[in-house]
């Protein structure tokens, strides 16, 4: 009785192991089909994003090293494009960019995707992505390649098998090279051709303390990303120059020396925190704006397909803002209040607290990219969404906190007012046309179906 019934335990115990093996094997089998472990298989699973805020991370570290002297908005667009696209084919509640952007198709032929691991395709995008737009300086290339591979090992100790990982990307590299390719013919390249400033009262002078040349005084032309974002969104003409007293024009140049000499410590710290001048110690507006989303994706806890939305929606809308801002600049051709104040003030000695850039005055540039990109993202995520931006931590900056995406964005407007760069007439002008490029990007560009 004894004996039958230690066979029978044993008998169950053997069966009992099958059984486990086999489920381990079905397992094993489901994930080799997948690419992925059970926990890791979806683009919209929550914090996914991380893979772009530790992009974000690196990214920031090369704006500060790498010698392209000027704001980093399209590297961060076309990024963006390549980042969304090289993982939206595997969500069925998003939509492609392909045939929405100016000029923009998918490559002819992309690798299968029933076996893919999405996270390596966007890691593999953003890579390619950095690789072409930062190749000055290798310290930056090996940094680029140490995060891509530190990632991919990453996903491997996470359940994604070597084929899955190597499908993923080919198929990303595949989507960066055609980004890639599409960049190269949206006239960047003549930005800043030779150009005769026009001369005559109230028109823009090179301006202290170096003295540069007109930058970018073709920007206007370059192509948008979304065709129509710029129109109908010229800011008015600013008023007319003059150089009496009693005229709003000299007011307004007034109203900029008369504050900058009363600036209270509160100012002062607002002019400083979003000067962002492309010097090597800042991260330009671009970045300081990129250094923002990274804070609402790991606050928000989004998942990659999200965090991807925000980051190409963001810097798609902040491109085109540009392009519409400095089509403006160069349309006016206003003159600069360290010019006027110096000039025709009479007050020789005078300068703003931060430098003036090289490029007209109105509209007020910070204005209409941060507004624009405010509007966009509230767009996406909606009113109310409370962020601390720690931006500049590493240069010893007091943390600004906001209760709204559109709080940051007037700081960051009125900024230059009290930095003595820009008249408040030229920063409100900025906040409109930054608006209207929103949302009109807005209403034509299509994410989520």
């Amino acid at each position: 009785m004894i004996k039958t019934l230690l066979i029978t335990i044993k008998m169950r115990t053997i069966i009992f192991v099958l059984i486990i093996m086999a489920g381990l094997i079905k397992f094993e089998f489901l994930n080799a089909q997948s690419g992925s472990a059970s926990s890791f298989g979806n683009i919209e699973n929550p914090g996914g994003s991380k893979l772009i805020s530790d992009w974000i991370t690196v990214q920031l570290k090369t704006i500060r090293t790498c010698k392209i002297p000027r704001q980093h908005f399209r590297q961060m667009a076309y990024t963006g494009v390549a980042l969304y696209e090289s993982i939206v084919a595997e969500d069925k509640n998003y939509r492609s960019l392909a045939g929405q952007l100016n000029g923009y198709q998918p490559p002819k032929s992309l690798p299968e995707t029933s076996n893919i691991c999405w996270p390596a395709s966007a890691n593999a995008a953003i890579a390619e992505m950095f690789r072409y737009f930062y190749p000055q300086n290798q310290a930056d290339i090996m940094s680029f390649d140490s995060l891509q591979n530190d990632i991919r090992h990453k996903l491997a100790r996470e359940g994604y098998n070597e084929t899955a990982i190597s499908n993923g990307e080919k198929y990303g590299s595949k989507i960066a090279l055609s980004v890639i390719e599409w960049s190269k013919t949206d006239g960047d390249d003549k930005v800043n051709a030779p150009y005769s400033e026009p001369l005559g009262p109230g028109l823009w002078e090179p301006t202290p303390p170096m003295f540069i040349p007109p930058i970018m005084p073709y920007l206007g032309n370059e192509r948008t990303f979304v065709s129509g974002s710029i129109d109908n969104n010229l800011p008015p003409k600013p008023l007319s120059f003059s150089t009496e007293p009693q005229s709003d024009f000299y007011k307004m140049n007034e109203e900029v020396y008369l504050v900058s000499k009363e600036l209270d410590e509160s100012k002062k710290a607002i002019a400083l925190f979003w000067d962002d001048f492309p010097d090597g110690k800042t991260l330009t507006a671009s970045g300081h704006w990129e250094s923002i989303l990274k804070t609402l994706l790991n606050d928000l806890n989004v998942s990659l397909i999200e965090g991807a939305h925000l980051y190409a929606g963001m810097f798609i809308t902040m491109n085109d803002a540009a392009i519409g801002c400095f089509k403006a600049k160069y349309t006016y051709n206003q003159l600069r209040p360290v010019t006027y104040i110096q000039k025709y003030m009479g007050h020789n000695d005078w300068n703003p607290l931060i430098i003036t850039p090289p490029h007209p005055e109105y509209p007020a540039a910070h204005a209409t990219v941060s507004m624009a990109v405010a509007t966009i993202l509230t767009k996406m995520l909606g009113e109310n969404i409370s962020f601390t931006d720690n931006t500049y931590a590493y240069r010893g900056y007091a943390a600004h906190h906001f209760n709204s995406i559109k709080d940051a964005a007037i700081e960051a407007g009125i900024s230059r007012f009290y930095g003595g760069i820009h008249y408040i007439k030229s920063i409100e002008a900025g906040y409109a046309q930054g608006e209207k490029v929103a949302e009109n990007i807005y209403n034509k560009l299509v994410f989520i179906l």
